[in-house]
């Protein structure tokens, strides 16, 4: 990695916490400086503007919290085995997130309005890509007998999605960890009781 990558991955990795912590309005590029120790000129080399950064810090943070969820979810043998290791996941994470200042994709979309259109398909694309990661996981289910095969599998990740990003906040703006154990364990529930196949239901 050369000088100039070293230099522009240090202002990404700083300036992702920065801001998943403040979010996009209250972080300046003041923050920015002090946080990398560069200049206002030596950042603008790397970027043509703060949204620019705010981009690339939550193409970063997103990485950082999905990688581990990847590792996961490839470690766990069966369908079911994996939606309940991404239960687990974002059970701990929520007091305990990867990167500080908790979800980058519920922080970011809180703020990512039409004023913001770069941030916001940044985060309708990760969106997208978790629901697409659960329908393959509950799809390969399926194939495998493993899940029903009359599961709408669409909905249902729509609504784990759903269910999960809002329990996160919850219990964050709470700091009670309640809410999401009432949601985990309501999916759990659904898993077993609409999900899973005679063969395999307790």
């Amino acid at each position: 990695m050369s000088k100039a990558d070293r230099t522009r991955q240090r202002i990404i990795e700083r300036s992702a916490d920065l801001f998943n912590q403040k979010g996009f309005a209250g972080t300046s590029m003041s923050d920015i400086m002090a946080a990398t120790g560069l200049t206002k000129g030596a950042i603008y080399g790397h970027f043509n503007g703060k949204e620019a950064i705010a981009v690339a810090a939550f193409d970063y943070a997103v990485f950082t919290v999905l990688d581990e969820l990847r590792n996961r979810i490839a470690a766990a043998p069966t369908a079911p085995a994996k939606l309940d290791a991404v239960l687990d996941y974002y059970r701990a994470y929520v007091f305990a997130p990867p990167v500080a200042g908790g979800c980058p994709i519920l922080n970011t979309a809180v703020e990512a309005d039409d004023s913001m259109p770069a941030l916001r398909k940044r985060v309708a694309l990760t969106l997208d890509m978790l629901h697409a990661s659960l329908t393959k996981i509950l799809r390969t289910g399926i194939a495998r007998e493993q899940i029903r095969a009359d599961v709408d599998v669409e909905q249902f990740a729509t609504l784990f999605i759903a269910l999960v990003e809002g329990a996160i906040m919850m219990a964050r703006i709470s700091g009670d960890i309640a809410p999401m154990d009432t949601v985990v364990e309501r999916l759990r529930g659904m898993i077993a009781e609409e999900l899973l196949p005679e063969s395999l239901a307790v």
